[in-house]
């Protein structure tokens, strides 16, 4: 019976600890706790924004979770979408007419990661948070198969207009 007892704390030392890890934070080459926000600019009337806002609450937490409402009729104000009409032409030279969401991937201290176009599975989502690094964000552009850095001067622009670091 002791040594039942004895297995059953050490399995419980070993698992409770794990029971806290998810893929909200990583550590980095510093051994430092690395956390996500998103910003997701886009409509509540709008499934996949309605999608990924669900998504990243899950993963990060509602207070890691910013969602832009882009229509001015909602929000009174064009902030939120003049940001919006400036991130679609980052990402797919469209500005304005780019769909819905667009998503922006930064770390706890906003520091630019990534930015996309659209919503992306949990996989898809764990997959970007493993290939981002804050001396080198990525994107996606539309006429792209896949994630590639966003060159300096565009990721400037962005943290300027976004006021991001």
């Amino acid at each position: 019976m002791r040594k039942l007892v004895t297995i059953l704390v050490l399995v419980l030392v070993v698992l409770v600890p794990l029971a806290g890890c998810s893929s909200t934070s990583k550590v980095d080459s510093n051994n430092a706790q690395v956390t996500y926000k998103l910003r997701i600019y886009g409509t509540e009337s709008c499934i996949y924004c309605q999608r990924m806002k669900e998504l990243s609450v899950e993963m990060f937490g509602a207070t890691n979770t910013i969602f832009a409402e882009i229509n001015p009729a909602i929000t009174g104000t064009e902030v939120n979408l003049q940001k919006f009409c400036f991130l679609g032409s980052v990402v797919a030279s469209v500005g304005c007419g780019a769909p819905t969401p667009i998503v922006v991937l930064t770390d706890g201290d906003d520091h630019l990661l990534a930015l996309w176009i659209g919503y992306v599975e949990k996989s898809e989502l764990q997959k970007i948070l493993d290939n981002t690094s804050v001396g080198r964000p990525i994107y996606w552009p539309s006429d792209a198969e896949g994630f590639i850095p966003l060159p300096e001067d565009k990721a400037n622009e962005v943290r300027e207009v976004l006021g991001l670091k």
